[in-house]
């Protein structure tokens, strides 16, 4: 009785441990939280109020760090000399972006007609996916809109200037926490920012429980192949049947984690292949100590 209540508090003492270290690593992590939605504001020097202006707002709607994209979705609304309708124009206009399913980086929008544009796709040009859960990752976004001589108009010279922008920004996809950044070159007539992308908060903390449950799991194997060995008795079969069911159940554990990306990332280094070779140990262990202490019963 003694030597299993010694056994017991061996487990619990691992368990607090590796909670504990898990929380740790959590505080590190999380000392700010990213926040989704930034105001803009536009630099002094270039907040004269317009005659007119486009707002331009962009949500992002999906990020894949697998195939290196950031996906957003882009509204405009129409003021001032710019205005036919809410997002009407009042004359031809031609927007350059950098998004990567754009041809030739520009679209244009006619004359009384909607400003409507497909989904667009951003290349993530920084950030390491077999850093995960702990990657981030970075876009860049470039967005400036002129008008264009409609022909059979006249227009005042300051309308065929570059068109002053209002931006707005904002994200909602689950398991990221997305921000953006203005850089240096951004104004009102040239929209430059980076956004960035990482893990959210749940998705951090899922990981890190994971990690946990296989070290845990793995070190619990190991200890009952120990106590097995050194008992010198026929171990059960039910023990090389857990220990076994183990084996094959870590790689599902480890594929359970929302987004993880395929086998190589930084949790897979924390626990999946160290725990996965614990495992492997104890099984062998307890399946030498079944071999060589079974005896099958002598026929009469």
């Amino acid at each position: 009785m003694q030597t299993v209540n010694k056994s017991n508090i061996k487990k619990i003492l691992i368990l607090i441990c590796s909670l504990a270290v898990s929380l740790a690593i959590i505080l590190s992590i999380y000392s700010h939280n990213a926040n989704a939605q930034e105001p803009y504001s536009p630099s002094p020097d270039t907040a004269v109020a317009p005659k007119g202006l486009v707002e331009v707002k962009m949500t992002v709607i999906g990020v894949d760090p697998i195939k290196n994209e950031l996906e957003t979705r882009l509204q405009f609304e129409l003021k001032g000399i710019y205005k036919k309708g809410p997002t009407y124009p009042a004359q031809d206009l031609l927007m350059t972006v950098n998004g990567a399913n754009v041809e030739d980086s520009e679209i244009s929008f006619k004359e009384g007609k909607p400003m409507i544009v497909p989904a667009l796709k951003f290349n993530l040009v920084k950030g390491k996916i077999n850093n995960y859960p702990f990657d981030t990752h970075i876009a860049k976004v470039a967005i400036s809109i002129d008008p264009l001589a409609s022909i059979g108009k006249q227009f005042a010279p300051f309308q065929l200037n570059p068109v002053p922008l209002e931006f707005k920004f904002n994200a909602d996809v689950p398991g990221f926490d997305i921000s953006y950044k203005p850089m240096e070159e951004n104004s009102s007539i040239f929209i430059y920012i980076d956004v960035s992308a990482t893990r959210s908060l749940p998705v951090k903390f899922f990981a890190i429980v994971i990690i946990v449950i296989m070290w845990v799991l793995s070190i619990m194997a190991l200890l009952l192949a120990l106590k097995v060995m050194k008992s010198g008795k026929l171990p059960e079969v039910g023990m090389l049947s857990w220990t076994g069911v183990m084996l094959f159940a870590f790689p599902g554990i480890r594929n359970s984690q929302p987004g993880v990306p395929p086998v190589g990332t930084a949790s897979d280094f924390l626990s999946f292949f160290w725990t996965e070779m614990i495992v492997v140990v104890a099984l062998v262990i307890i399946g030498s100590c079944w071999l060589k202490r079974y005896h099958p019963p002598l026929d009469d």
